[in-house]
């Protein structure tokens, strides 16, 4: 609420659009989720994997907006990849470490997953659409299935807290 609230108001408080408010919601979505599933995956190698890209994919697109600014202020499909498809690996990679068992966080994972892999192909398709101006009310549709997914993964996450939430009740 408070995001939709600030991007709403970015034009008149900075004479910014919001686009440049997703450049930080990408980063500290990488950020975020890369420390989660850092706590979470139990290799070396998958750990380093994880560290090794939190220090060189933020270092890459602070380097390409101090060396072209006007990037701010516009959209990065790359940026939403990179920053997207390796959290959509290591919620794969949680899973495969966890197949048959019961694991922490399972459906927290399984959210995060089903939202940002179909998300990042909506997205595509959109952007797909949008190059070769094929603008139709199957883009609209593809905006707004991009919400039912947010509410899909919203479902999944509360779902998790309540299953942490009365588990911790019952055994008191």
């Amino acid at each position: 609420m408070a995001i939709d609230f600030i991007s709403a108001h970015l034009w008149d408080w900075f004479g910014v659009y919001n686009i440049f408010t997703a450049h930080f919601y990408d980063l500290l979505q990488f950020v975020l989720l890369s420390y989660f599933y850092g706590n979470l995956l139990n290799t070396k190698k998958q750990l380093y994997t994880v560290y090794l890209l939190l220090i060189i994919l933020p270092a890459f697109l602070l380097i390409r907006y101090v060396l072209n600014p006007q990037m701010f202020f516009e959209y990065s499909l790359l940026e939403t990849y990179l920053t997207t498809i390796p959290i959509i690996i290591y919620a794969t990679m949680h899973l495969y470490n966890h197949l048959g068992k019961k694991t922490e966080f399972y459906y927290v994972n399984i959210g995060l997953l089903f939202y940002l892999f179909g998300s990042t192909v909506i997205f595509l398709l959109y952007e797909l659409l949008m190059m070769f101006e094929k603008y139709s009310a199957f883009t609209s549709n593809l905006l707004s299935l991009n919400i039912v997914l947010q509410y899909i993964k919203f479902g999944f996450f509360f779902y998790q807290w309540k299953l942490i939430y009365f588990n911790k009740n019952e055994s008191n």
